[in-house]
């Protein structure tokens, strides 16, 4: 106990830290995770205006968050800060009071909204499931962190009784992107495809894959066969279909027949639905779940691709596309409406925000 409340007064002195300004919580705040937001707000792309920062990591994670603290330093900004949570977790305690449960209650309490970034595969005991031999887990604890952080704030079938935080403040901004979609889908007792190729396609090799149509393909898998130059990006665009009332349709204008294209790069995906989720976009075949957002609460919602990557809006980012080649994600996408809805969706969280602040 003594331990839990010495690192609530480090929490609470990071809160007065910000002073003025509300709290927006980035779980898994790599120095990376740190520059693509930096990027986005410089390039106008998303606005924080008011806002801090708090990045947050349970300290058995793997990453060394000593790079994140030098880049806060290097750019010697008080808009960002980093918080460590305590406590140990396992998979048998995520889904109700923990080690780390009085740490999350004042995380909610000081922020207005969490973001959750991409990454590794989730460790398929969290869902209840065994492990695919292409699923490939690399950081546990930070899985464990995050799920139990998200069950916190909206309950799931693990627990029925669990009174979620969210019921305190129903405004309260969560967004998750490609794995931090998927954790939220788990963590409400949602379960995940652990390979796509495999289980949704009966295909075991690149060459295969790399035949397939575009809209078939959810990462450029050419980085697996090319050994002889520079390793081509994982990353692919493919089309999404808009779900008729979404969100992404509701708050970014955008027509059900839009169909635009993201940039994505995952081989696993939601497959049951947790609780309180709605689809709000899938694959063109609709065989893979795109987007998601939660029935209750208006500012929570998750986007399997990555519409946060900094190619996509500066021109002067090339990624190798094979060996001889390179692609700017922005050329691919500019002057189009796929372009806009890159843009629509960051103005959706900036307005969600600027609308949570508190008063």
């Amino acid at each position: 106990m003594r331990r839990i409340a010495f690192f609530t007064m480090l929490l609470i002195c990071c809160y007065f830290r910000a002073g003025a300004q509300d709290t927006l919580l980035l779980f898994h705040p790599t120095a990376y995770n740190l520059q693509v937001l930096q990027h986005l707000i410089d390039e106008g792309v998303f606005s924080m205006d008011g806002y801090h920062l708090l990045g947050v990591y349970h300290e058995l994670e793997t990453y060394d968050y000593e790079q994140a603290e030098a880049y806060i330093a290097h750019h010697q900004t008080d808009n960002f800060s980093l918080h460590k949570i305590a406590g140990l977790l396992h998979t048998g305690d995520l889904f109700g009071g923990n080690a780390c449960t009085e740490q999350y209650k004042h995380l909610f309490s000081i922020s207005n909204g969490a973001l959750f970034m991409g990454g590794p595969d989730i460790p398929p005991a969290i869902y209840n499931e065994t492990v695919h031999l292409l699923t490939y887990v690399t950081d546990p604890f930070r899985h464990y962190c995050e799920a139990s952080y998200l069950f916190h704030l909206l309950g799931g079938t693990q627990d029925p009784d669990w009174k979620p935080y969210m019921e305190l403040k129903e405004d309260y901004l969560i967004s998750g992107i490609c794995l931090g979609m998927q954790t939220m889908n788990v963590a409400t007792g949602g379960t995940m495809i652990q390979d796509i190729p495999t289980e949704l396609y009966g295909i075991w090799s690149a060459e295969e894959l790399l035949s397939l149509p575009p809209d078939q393909m959810h990462r450029n898998y050419a980085d697996m066969i090319n050994s002889e130059c520079n390793e081509p990006t994982s990353y692919h665009f493919h089309r999404v279909k808009l779900k008729n009332r979404s969100y992404l349709i509701r708050k970014t204008g955008f027509k059900k027949a839009s169909d635009p294209l993201v940039l994505s790069s995952h081989h696993q995906a939601v497959e049951h639905l947790g609780n309180g989720w709605v689809v709000a976009a899938q694959s063109m075949d609709g065989k893979v779940i795109e987007a998601i957002e939660h029935e209750q609460y208006p500012f929570v919602f998750g986007v399997q691709f990555h519409p946060e990557k900094p190619g996509l809006f500066d021109p002067s980012i090339l990624h190798p596309s094979t060996c001889n080649s390179f692609v700017n994600f922005e050329e691919v996408i500019k002057n189009t409406d796929s372009f806009s809805f890159h843009m629509a969706y960051w103005q959706y969280l900036t307005d969600a925000l600027q609308k949570n602040k508190k008063k």
